[in-house]
């Protein structure tokens, strides 16, 4: 517009002749030129890692770029932030399902440190990803966490939580596909001196089973029991929970395990003066003492030599005729450990004749000064079969007098001496005498019997393996008729029945209570377990055929060997079904229904049971009557265990209805066998006042049914040693009563040796 109003005044102007100016023509336009800036535009949008790390030109290409492919190198391209950030939520999610799998695998202490990593992860600001998903699900509160008992990674392994009272303090893998909880009390974890001190490992102790009930049916508030005067001190509990007239039972901090553990490890061993170690009681006094021994120990446990008795009738008849006696120290000691035994068993049946409360610990004082047990020389001295045997017996003493601790690690030292012995295995030399092989054999089954009972309470696995034993089993070992009296009280078939059952019992701790690097699942355990089972069913079926059915045409050895048989048929029936009856438990306590009609059934199998003790036991007319002819030696264990397993399916009265009364049922037979057998047995004593301060501190109306079996009367009469009439079963011997030292002078010489002279 401009460019023609110009020309026209041009013209006007110049004239004609002026020059006419020519439009400009549209120019098209051109790129502009090149430039360094825009030549870089080409390249592309993502280059790999190898290319920036070199700062080189990146083809792009997929799936290998042209420098990478030359080089034959990896092309790996980075994602994008976004993509970045989910797949950084991906892995975090992994790692955390990983941590809590790994919880279930390391012990206490790395687990809580597990945990609270865990509790700090939870507590960040959420991730991008989940923040700018809509789909994102919030993070449930920390408080309703804890009561989810299941992982959502796997359906049968469980997640971490914080605490529960629940907690069952153990490093142990889960038997229920629950995992290990926080400690419950403060200061009682597994630092706490009474846990450690304890020794109760896993979930296999009635110890544990009590602390779990304990701590799930006890009262918030404090509960007030009442202690009449004069009540003996061995009677209290070791957590001092009755403390005089006027107590006070509390959930304050106290050692679960200190709460519930009856036996008396924390003690200490108990010596006494017992004066010359080679002086032994009257004739009639050891007749009564060894008869004892032989009628209710030797039978299950054959630990002595087939000649003992006959030496000991050999040594009195020297005594009495005036002649000259050398023994050795280790003869002295097996004969002081048999009285030892026996004169506990005295007490226990309040027999007429047994002399005062300290002779029991006078005997064993002997036998320990003449094995030199306070010094190095047991450790360094050479292995022999005496020896082992003596150590045997040692470990069986503990165990009577309630040190299962200490009793297991002097069996461990038995069974080591015995394997260097040999005793473990066959040995096909044809030059050892028939006699020889029978009491190797015999030692080395009545140590590993013993062994499997102590097992069983302190939850600890074996030293030995089933497969690395080849020793034939009594029955066969015991082949021939042997002319010692102490021999032909051994019955073959008893001790093969016992032998299996106690390979299966180690075969059950080894399979589901014993911690290995890889926990299985609760579908394998599952699996364990109704094969431990049919197992030993199938054992029953041989080995007591008619298990049902009261035979009383049998003689009193049979009829004894039979009650044996089956209290350790549901003692092990209560150990292989425990953990699917453990399961629900948690389930109750949870409010989930996790579990599966196998595991009820399990569960159920289990409080049968342990229903099935109580109606053994109920058959016995006095606790005397159930002391011969029972296990007295773990009689309290039998009861204990039983009663654990009752009283915590009562806890759960929705998942056990069906059999609710029946269990209170055989609870209060059982309370009441314990409330008989606690005048004379310390050890009976403290469990039923554990029972008693779970019942008396739990939350009002659990114990409904059962209430009328603890009177709040606590008194404890002792009964005092008396003289009287003497069974005629425990006095086989003559009655000569001539005392030994009268006809012996003892006197040390300089080397702190006993020398004893004939007069």
């Amino acid at each position: 517009m401009q460019d023609g109003t110009r020309s026209e005044l041009n013209a006007s102007s110049y004239g004609s002749h002026s020059k006419v100016a020519i439009p400009r023509l549209p120019y098209p336009k051109r790129p502009p030129p090149p430039t360094p800036r825009s030549r870089q535009r080409d390249r592309v949008q993502r280059a790999c890692q190898n290319c920036r790390k070199r700062k080189i030109k990146c083809s792009g290409g997929h799936p290998h770029c042209n420098y990478c492919e030359k080089t034959g190198k990896t092309c790996i391209y980075e994602l994008p932030r976004k993509d970045r950030l989910a797949t950084a939520a991906d892995r975090n999610q992994q790692l955390e399902s990983l941590l809590k799998d790994l919880s279930l695998r390391v012990g206490d202490d790395d687990r809580r440190r597990i945990e609270d990593a865990l509790q700090d992860s939870d507590g960040e600001v959420a991730s991008p990803v989940s923040i700018s998903s809509p789909k994102a699900t919030t993070a449930q509160p920390q408080h309703e966490s804890r009561h989810r008992p299941f992982a959502s990674g796997s359906s049968h392994v469980p997640s971490a939580p914080e605490t529960s009272p629940t907690s069952d303090r153990s490093s142990l893998p889960r038997l229920d596909g629950v995992d290990p909880e926080a400690e419950f009390v403060k200061g009682g974890g597994a630092d706490s001196p009474e846990v450690v001190e304890a020794g109760f490992l896993g979930q296999v102790s009635e110890v544990q089973w009590l602390q779990s009930l304990w701590s799930r049916v006890q009262n918030a508030e404090t509960v007030s029991v009442r202690s009449v005067d004069g009540s003996i001190s061995h009677t209290s509990p070791p957590s001092t929970a009755l403390d005089g007239n006027q107590g006070s039972l509390s959930s304050a901090p106290l050692s679960q395990i200190a709460l519930t553990n009856f036996y008396h490890d924390e003690e200490g061993v108990k010596l006494g003066n017992c004066g010359n170690p080679f002086e032994l009681p009257p004739e009639h006094t050891a007749g009564l003492l060894f008869q004892c021994f032989l009628k209710t120990v030797q039978t299950s446990f054959p630990l002595l030599p087939a000649t003992l008795e006959g030496q000991l009738h050999q040594y009195y008849d020297l005594v009495r005729n005036g002649q000259s006696i050398h023994c050795p120290d280790k003869w002295f000691a097996l004969v002081n450990l048999v009285f030892a035994i026996g004169a506990k068993f005295s007490h226990l049946i309040s027999a007429e004749w047994r002399a005062n409360d300290l002779d029991h610990i006078i005997y064993f004082s002997r036998a320990f000064q003449l094995l030199s047990m306070n010094d190095t020389i047991i450790v360094l001295s050479t292995p022999d079969l005496a020896a082992t045997q003596a150590a045997g017996l040692f470990a069986f003493y503990y165990m009577i007098v309630g040190h299962v601790n200490r009793a297991w690690v002097m069996v461990g030292t038995a069974l080591r001496s015995a394997f260097s012995l040999g005793l473990h295995v066959h040995d096909p030399d044809v030059s050892i005498p028939p006699a020889i092989k029978q009491s190797m054999a015999r030692t080395w089954w009545s140590l590993h019997a013993l062994e499997s009972l102590l097992s069983s309470i302190t939850g600890r696995p074996s030293i030995i393996s089933n497969e690395d034993i080849t020793t034939p089993l009594p029955s066969i070992a015991f082949g021939g008729q042997s002319q010692s009296i102490l021999e032909n009280r051994i019955d073959p078939v008893f001790m093969n029945a016992d032998t299996n059952l106690n390979l299966l019992t180690q075969q059950v701790i080894s399979k589901l209570y014993t911690q290995r690097r890889s926990t299985p699942s609760w579908v394998q355990i599952q699996k364990t377990i109704i094969s431990l089972v049919a197992d030993l069913d199938q054992w029953a079926v041989e080995s007591i055929p008619h298990f049902h059915v009261e035979n009383w045409n049998w003689d009193y050895a049979q009829q004894r060997n039979c009650l044996l048989l089956k209290l350790q048929y549901y003692r092990l029936k209560t150990l292989t079904t425990r953990p699917s009856l453990r399961r629900i438990e948690r389930c109750f306590e949870a409010g989930t229904d996790d579990y599966t009609a196998v595991d009820q059934s399990v569960a159920e199998a289990c409080i049968q049971a342990a229903q099935g003790v109580a109606s053994l036991l109920a058959f016995e007319s006095d606790v005397k009557a159930l002391y011969e002819k029972g296990p007295w030696w773990s009689i309290v264990h039998n009861i204990m265990q039983a009663l654990a397993i009752l009283m915590n399916a009562m806890a759960c009265p929705q998942h056990f209805k069906d059999s609710t009364n029946s269990s209170a049922q055989h609870v209060r037979q059982l309370v009441g066998r314990l409330r008989g057998m606690r005048e004379t047995n310390s050890m009976a004593a403290r469990a039923y006042q554990v029972l008693y301060s779970i019942v008396k501190t739990s939350r009002p109306h659990i114990w409904d049914d059962i209430s009328d079996a603890f009177p709040d009367d606590m008194t404890i009469l002792l009964q005092q040693p008396a003289s009287g009439k003497i069974d005629l079963r425990y006095m086989p011997w003559p009655g000569h009563d001539r005392p030994s030292e009268v006809l012996f002078r003892y006197e040390l010489d300089g080397f702190g040796n006993y020398q004893f002279h004939l007069l």
